[in-house]
Formats: structure tokens, sequence, C-alpha cells
């Protein structure tokens, strides 16, 4: 048996560009966190901060959520990678975020996966006002 694709001549993008006509007027896709700008933070009412990122196509077994201080500055890191078995392609992220440390508690973090989005939760810690020191003069 003889198939459309066997001949020569038939172009592969051309022929699923015909049989797959999308239609891009009618696409709408709302999500904040896009690839160009795969994340947003948001500020919770108990003073946490909530970072939102796009791991679409990963699966949460091959995600590693981390903290790390480098070069005096302390970091959330983001890493994974993950081989879809239908498409045989291979998705992966590598992501930093800089926290101050002053104000975000990076021993209270909290994170949680759905419907391809990485919610970290970072606990506020309480902000003390300075000490005064009183100096004499003398």
């Amino acid at each position: 048996m003889k198939y459309f694709l066997d001949s020569p001549e038939t172009d592969l993008f051309d022929w699923a560009m015909n049989l797959f006509d999308w239609d891009k007027d009618c696409y709408k896709f709302i999500r904040d966190e896009k690839d160009m700008h795969p994340y947003s933070v948001n500020q919770n009412k108990d003073g946490s901060i909530t970072i939102v990122h796009n791991v679409l196509g990963l699966d949460k077994k091959d995600l590693k959520l981390s903290t790390k201080n480098i070069n005096g500055k302390s970091y959330i890191l983001i890493e994974g990678k993950t081989k879809d078995e239908i498409t045989n392609k291979t998705y992966s992220i590598n992501s930093k975020f800089s926290c101050d440390t002053n104000q975000c508690d990076l021993n209270n973090i909290k994170s949680t996966m759905k419907n391809g989005l990485l919610y970290i939760t970072i606990a506020a810690k309480e902000v003390k006002e300075p000490e005064t020191k009183i100096i004499e003069i003398n």
C-alpha cells in the first residue's frame, strides 16, 4: 500500500499545514507566566511571597528546588529535565531568584506544583527595628 507521504514530491511541512489549518485569530491563552517571562511574584496577606513559575512539560519528580549562597548572595534555584515519551523531546529548566535574607526566611519555603505551574512560597521574616545605641561623646 502506498501512502501520500511516501511520494518524494510531498513536503511534510506543507502537508501538515494543509491538513491542520490552525486559526491563530481564534487562539487565546491567558496565563501570566509565559515562555519569555516564565514567572510572576505575588505578595500574600501574611507578608510571605509566592513565586509562580511556568514548568509546563516537566514532571514533578524531575524538578529540583534548592537554596544556595553564591558570592555572598542568597538564591532560590529551580532545575530540572524531563524527556517526553510521546514526542521524544527533552524539556528543561534552569532558573534562579536572588533573595533578600533580611526580609525572606529561606529556612521556611514551601512548594507545590499544579497544572504546569510551580508555586514557591517563602515566609517573611519578622522585621525588627534596629536597636539604637547611644555613644558617649568625650
